[in-house]
C-alpha cells in the first residue's frame, strides 16, 4: 500500500488459468492480472455518468464486504474488468 492510498494486491499462490481473464471470486485463485479496482466518492454519480456515456455495467451496484462498500463492475473495450467502490461510513 502506497501512502497516497494506492493498493496493489499481488496473488502469489495462484494456479494458471486456461479460460482467460477470471475474477478473484472464482473458487481457484489464478496468477496474473484479474482487474483494477478504484475507490470513488459517489456511486450514484458514477452510475449516472456511465449511463450518459453508454457504458454498460456488468454487475452492480451491489453492497459487499458486510455492507462496508457499494461496488459495480464494468468491462473496458478489451474486456478487462474494472471495479469501482464507494466506501460506506
Amino acid at each position: 500500500m502506497h501512502p497516497t492510498g494506492l493498493r496493489i494486491h499481488l496473488i502469489y499462490n495462484g494456479e494458471p488459468a486456461s479460460e482467460g481473464n477470471v475474477l478473484l471470486d472464482a473458487p481457484v485463485k489464478r496468477p496474473g492480472y484479474t482487474h483494477a479496482a478504484f475507490v470513488i466518492d459517489c456511486m450514484d454519480e458514477l452510475v449516472r455518468w456511465l449511463g450518459e456515456e453508454g457504458i454498460w455495467i456488468s454487475e452492480g451496484p451491489i453492497r459487499l464486504g458486510h455492507d462496508r462498500r457499494i461496488t459495480c463492475f464494468i468491462r473496458d473495450p478489451d474486456l478487462n474488468v474494472i471495479e469501482f467502490n464507494e466506501m460506506l461510513r
